[in-house]
């Protein structure tokens, strides 16, 4: 039988308990349960080309009871997880998903490039790429061919001229002067196949076989026309001397675009060497592969290739790769 005291002790903690039990539960009841938060395992931009398809998975925390949404140009696409992208027209994409329950929502964008890419290990007429490159001359004296395009090649007939475009597969950073190091891509990634482009007069040009916007193309300079643009150069007979740049020199590159008719539609440049400063310190030379957007220059059939240069007789050689052509 229980003392009175007993019985107090036993009230009191009873009294404890329920009070304790009661903010456990409100402390339950207060907490918020957070909003969805979606999750993708890229960062929302792909490039696929027109036979490819994409299967879009994304990853959601506090999923409960959800609604999903997605959207492609500001239309309604789908109201599924996951959404099947089948690509119509290469062209540029913009894609929105949305996920909403009664705790919140979230949306994420996706950009999806759909692009005809120019393989240029593709091209119809060559056979074995050269190891080593005499000038630059090509392996061909023809044209290069592919199925979108037709890169020239205009040689003079003692072949000691030369514009046009070169198969390439070689890299280097070498801080060598040779003409060994002509036709080598200056860069420290290994590229499988890209062109190395020489632009004495005419230029180089690239005719396409129907109008394409040409979205992106990726250039590095030529291993040899860097070094020339760092130290000069004097042949080993001296009948030809060139002095490295000093202010105010350049080194830039014209890619103009051209309509059926071979007229200019538009131009963009690019520096490959910027010497326009008065501290050599701040002298600007391309010494990695960068991507350079062409869309500018419209609907065309064909884009020229063109060195424009504050010192004489400087090699108008550079590098270019992942030609990439929409509608």
């Amino acid at each position: 039988m229980l003392t009175y005291k007993d019985r107090c002790v036993l009230t009191m903690f009873l009294l404890l308990l329920g009070t304790a039990m009661l903010v456990v539960s409100c402390a339950d009841t207060d907490t918020e349960v957070p909003a969805p938060t979606i999750y993708f395992s890229s960062d929302g931009n792909y490039e696929i080309s027109l036979t490819d398809t994409l299967l879009l998975s994304p990853k959601i925390t506090y999923d409960r009871n959800s609604t999903y949404l997605w959207k492609q140009n500001g239309e309604t696409v789908a109201t599924t997880l996951e959404y099947e992208f089948v690509p119509q027209s290469l062209s540029d994409y913009d894609l929105s998903f949305s996920v909403e329950n009664s705790n919140g929502s979230d949306s994420y964008d996706i950009q999806i490039s759909v692009v005809d890419a120019i393989d240029f290990s593709s091209f119809s007429n060559f056979s074995i790429p050269k190891t080593s490159a005499l000038y630059m001359l090509p392996d061909t004296l023809s044209n290069f061919i592919t199925s979108q395009a037709i890169f020239s090649n205009v040689i003079n007939a003692d072949t000691t001229m030369w514009a046009g475009f070169a198969f390439s597969n070689r890299t280097s950073k070498s801080t060598t002067l040779s003409t060994s190091c002509i036709g080598c891509a200056y860069s420290n990634t290994t590229q499988s196949a890209y062109m190395a482009v020489s632009c004495y007069s005419p230029g180089a040009v690239v005719a396409f076989n129907r109008a394409y916007t040409v979205k992106s193309i990726d250039l590095t300079s030529d291993n040899f026309a860097y070094l020339v643009s760092k130290f000069g150069y004097i042949s080993a007979d001296s009948t030809l001397q060139i002095p490295y740049p000093t202010a105010d020199d350049y080194i830039t590159l014209h890619i103009v675009g051209l309509d059926i008719n071979g007229n200019q539609t538009g131009e963009v440049t690019y520096d490959l060497v910027d010497c326009r400063f008065d501290n050599p310190a701040k002298y600007v030379r391309l010494t990695e592969w960068t991507t350079l957007s062409l869309k500018t220059l419209g609907d065309v059939y064909g884009i020229a290739f063109e060195i424009e240069s504050s010192i004489a007789d400087f090699p108008p050689f550079f590098c270019i790769d992942n030609l990439k052509l929409q509608e």
